[in-house]
């Protein structure tokens, strides 16, 4: 166990996060209220198509795609077409409007908050593992990282904030495949096993040998994606740390 480490996302490994981020997105774009009546339908079409998205600038054109409702047929198309054509400047300006809302949202209307992001109950068997001393993890997510504490305290798990790596270090690498060799190095671990719902965040770990990855089919995964179930996944990682 000694020279071996867990990296673990958080959106769509640890808690389902979906109803905040789209919250958040839908007032960044039309300025909806938070706590304004949600359109199922346009919800389904955000959470079916939410595994195109692995960074923040990314919802920039994905919003217009969704909240205006067009041709599903058309949403793929259409968004790789966008990212191929990028406007930094604009993307810029959107990022910052977007962790703007998110503080406010969490700041001013907490209790709310609280109610938008769920454990999965893979947090909880990852949880009763880590507090048995059964397993060393490290969380690395591009999330705020002052939110994932809140969130992990919230549901009783006192975790060392030196162990959570989020955007703001995050946004130095070119991948999290980068980061999780370079902290390997860094601190003497030999292997690594790492689950994450995007593969685009998987994909780039082929070129570290000595990281083994797991696709969480629990989170917001692209249709007929091969990779594991909560329990699948929770046995992979005993068996690893073995």
């Amino acid at each position: 166990m000694e020279n071996k480490i867990l990296f673990l996302d958080f959106d769509g490994v640890l808690f389902d996060t979906l109803r905040e981020v789209y919250l958040v997105n839908r007032c960044c774009y039309n300025n909806t209220s938070f706590f304004s009546a949600v359109d199922e339908k346009n919800y389904s079409l955000y959470y079916k198509y939410k595994f195109l998205i692995y960074n923040i600038w990314m919802f920039y054109y994905f919003n217009p795609l969704i909240f205006n409702n067009v041709r599903e047929e058309d949403i793929i198309p259409l968004f790789r077409k966008a990212v191929l054509n990028r406007d930094k400047k604009e993307e810029e300006k959107f990022c910052e409007e977007f962790l703007k809302i998110r503080e406010n949202l969490i700041k001013n209307y907490n209790d709310f908050w609280q109610t938008l992001e769920k454990p999965y109950e893979f947090f909880f068997e990852i949880k009763k593992l880590y507090e048995e001393k059964k397993i060393n993890f490290v969380i690395a997510s591009k999330k705020n990282k002052t939110s994932i504490l809140k969130r992990l305290n919230f549901y009783g798990l006192n975790f060392e904030d030196n162990k959570v790596f989020a955007r703001e270090i995050l946004n130095n690498y070119s991948s999290k495949a980068e980061f999780m060799n370079e902290y390997m190095l860094s601190n003497g671990y030999k292997s690594a096993l790492f689950v994450d719902d995007n593969i685009n965040n998987i994909v780039p770990c082929k070129n570290y040998k000595n990281i083994k990855t797991i696709l969480a089919l629990w989170g917001n995964i692209e249709p007929e994606s091969k990779g594991y179930t909560q329990k699948e996944a929770i046995s992979e990682i005993i068996e690893y740390f073995k």
